[in-house]
C-alpha cells in the first residue's frame, strides 16, 4: 500500500473541517447561535476547497468515500462525546467496519 502523506494530510484536514461544520450546525440547530452558523459559513468553502485539492490526486469515487466515511465516524464521535447522544455497540461496530473500508479503498 502506497501512502501519500500529503493526500492523507489533506483528507484528514478536509474531514476534520466537515466534522467541525457538522458539530457547529448541530449547535446552531439546538441553540440558534448565530456565531455557530457564521463559522459554518466561513469554514464550508475551505472544506470544499480541501476536497477539490484531494481530487487533483485521487478520483471522485475514492475521495468521496474516504472523506465521507471519516466524516461519518467523526460525527458519531462528536454526537456521542459532545452532545451526549447514545450510540449502540452495534453502531460502533458499523463505524469500525467503515474505517476498515477506508483502509481497503486506499490499497492500490
Amino acid at each position: 500500500m502506497k501512502i501519500d502523506i500529503f493526500v492523507w494530510s489533506v483528507v484528514l484536514v478536509c474531514a476534520g473541517l466537515f466534522i467541525l461544520c457538522d458539530g457547529l450546525s448541530a449547535h446552531w440547530g439546538k441553540t440558534g447561535s448565530d456565531r455557530s452558523l457564521g463559522y459554518v459559513m466561513l469554514l464550508s468553502p475551505i472544506s470544499y476547497g480541501a476536497f477539490a485539492i484531494i481530487n487533483t490526486r485521487l478520483n471522485l469515487a475514492v475521495t468521496g468515500a474516504l472523506v465521507n466515511t471519516i466524516v461519518v465516524a467523526g460525527a458519531v464521535l462528536v454526537g456521542a462525546i459532545v452532545f451526549k447522544e447514545e450510540v449502540s455497540s452495534l453502531q460502533y461496530v458499523g463505524i469500525g467496519l467503515a474505517l476498515i473500508a477506508v483502509t481497503v479503498l486506499n490499497l492500490s
